[in-house]
């Protein structure tokens, strides 16, 4: 059996990255391929805080920054997980 593997963010969206998802990944493969895009999830989770803390930054209007620096505090590579399509039995 063959699976298509995504990294999903803090927030439910698959990361946007040309090797985020994998696709015919072989059920031999699964945890190896787990661990390789789980390794992508520390770089991801500092660019978007980045993201988040320079908007707050770049922006005049104090509740917008503070919802920014918010959302900036929760992003946590610990909290990203991989899809797995068919699940693994």
């Amino acid at each position: 059996m063959q699976h298509e593997m995504r990294l999903i963010d803090t927030n439910g969206y698959t990361v946007n990255a040309d090797s985020a998802v994998r696709y015919g990944v072989p059920t031999a493969q699964v945890a190896a391929v787990e661990a390789e895009l789980l390794a992508l999830a520390g770089p991801d989770a500092q660019r978007t805080r980045e993201l988040h803390l320079n908007h707050a930054a770049s922006t005049s209007d104090l509740v917008n920054a503070a919802t920014q620096r918010s959302a900036a505090g929760q992003i946590h590579a610990r909290n990203y997980r991989v899809q797995i399509t068919p699940p693994v039995a």
